[in-house]
């Protein structure tokens, strides 16, 4: 068990025993597996898979520590609440290519290791508090710790951006979005999240059901796959509002504006394995039987090329199932529009503890299966066994949107529908591709 599981494991037993029994949770049988196994030239017979998918099982968990490292990162590079010194836009550009900190950086390291000495009530603070405290690193080691964390992260990024660069000189554009479509299946696992990635997704459903690939009121059941959780995000790092989850409500809200299912009664899943994401959703749920609304910050950059539509989806989202809510001070150049979820929507939501490359929840019975920014985690072969588990947890005519392009070794009981490229930016520089699927 890795550090952050051990850390957030008495708040998810508590918090598991509030609510209702979920779904039974099991790993992959062999028979469920097979045509994966043989697209790709496996080699394990029944005894031996029953041994690899829990060892597979531990290793994807084991990489959640990582990815805390990479959001810790993340807010040392681009954090306001802890320091006013400029941010460093990218994370390639905080080492030399000696692999030295620049003095920016090195000035935000010893930033962040004042702050973690006087943490106060910062949210942030005090879960990288907890978390080097759980590795073991003493207080006069936070500051070397930082630092060397923030050289292998930057060199990590810097090797992303090389191999992306060197992918996209080639000739082969399908080369290029397999590169993509595996680009961090040795990293640390990240629980970050953000708006636009919504905004493709309800843009991919709204041409699904004008072209008759779904039909109105279809959606009861809905499985939201690693729904992450806005420590520091990669792209922006803003952290100057608390800890939040975006995607469950955003997809709830969508099916409700599209028309494709009812508010009432609309049953969610989140199917994550990180405990970080699924203590706080227990614990939203928890606040909000209680009455409590879930309230989220939503940030607009303005020196962004956000387009018209994208910008349109910011200034209405949360309209169908919450309310406007006093905004947080925000840094310069921000805009923000903050939204009151209504307790309801919040207390439906239900968090599994599930690893789609491993495991599935037999009689999940899902309409609708969404998976952003989470399968690009993996390689080819771990992506065939989450769609795999994935169809197995899914009704017929139900739909899987992901915005990771997935093998053609898919499930037969999976039909590809296809590929469609939603541009956030003016300059069409930043955007998403939606693939999607039906369930036979």
């Amino acid at each position: 068990m890795g550090n952050t599981q051990r850390f957030l494991a008495g708040v998810w037993v508590a918090c598991a025993v509030a609510c209702a029994a979920p779904p039974e949770v099991r790993f992959l049988s062999f028979a469920e597996v097979q045509d994966a196994l043989t697209a790709f030239n496996r080699t394990e017979d029944a005894a031996a898979w029953d041994a690899w998918v829990r060892t597979q099982d531990r290793d994807v968990r084991a990489r959640t520590d990582r990815g805390v490292e990479d959001s810790i990162s993340n807010l040392i590079l681009r954090g306001t609440s802890f320091t006013a010194l400029p941010r460093v836009e990218s994370a390639e550009s905080a080492t030399t290519s000696a692999g030295e900190l620049v003095g920016a950086a090195r000035a935000r390291v010893r930033a962040a290791a004042a702050a973690l000495a006087h943490p106060g009530t910062n949210e942030r603070l005090l879960f990288a508090c907890d978390f080097l405290s759980l590795r073991g690193v003493q207080p006069k080691e936070t500051e070397a710790f930082l630092a060397a964390n923030l050289v292998r992260f930057s060199q990590e990024q810097r090797g992303y951006q090389e191999k992306l660069s060197l992918a996209h000189k080639g000739s082969d554009p399908h080369e290029e979005r397999f590169i993509w479509s595996t680009l961090f299946d040795q990293r640390g696992l990240s629980v970050d999240t953000s708006l636009l990635p919504n905004y493709a997704l309800e843009d991919t459903l709204r041409a699904m059901l004008r072209k008759g690939a779904l039909a109105p009121d279809s959606v009861r059941s809905i499985a939201v796959i690693g729904p992450g959780l806005d420590f520091a995000d990669k792209r922006d790092g803003y952290d100057f509002y608390p800890l939040q989850t975006i995607q469950p409500f955003a997809v709830m809200e969508a099916v409700a504006r599209l028309g494709l299912g009812k508010l009432d009664g609309l049953r969610l899943v989140t199917l994550d394995l990180n405990p970080a994401v699924n203590a706080h959703l227990q614990r939203a749920a928890k606040q909000a039987r209680a009455g409590e609304s879930y309230v989220l910050q939503l940030p607009l950059n303005g020196a962004g090329d956000w387009t018209p539509q994208a910008v349109a989806y910011w200034e209405h989202f949360g309209e169908l199932i919450g309310s406007p809510a006093p905004s947080l001070a925000a840094p310069k150049g921000l805009s923000v529009r903050a939204v009151a979820i209504r307790p309801k929507y919040v207390a439906s939501i239900e968090p599994l503890n599930l690893d789609v490359v491993a495991q599935v929840a037999d009689g999940s019975g899902f309409d609708l299966v969404v998976a952003t920014n989470i399968l690009v985690y993996y390689d080819r072969f771990q992506q065939a066994l989450a769609m795999a588990a994935i169809a197995r947890m899914m009704n017929p005519g139900g739909a899987f949107l992901s915005n990771t392009v997935l093998p053609t070794q898919r499930p037969a009981a999976l039909e590809y529908l296809g590929r469609r490229n939603v541009s956030y930016s003016a300059s069409g520089s930043y955007g998403d591709d939606v693939v999607a699927y039906r369930r036979r």
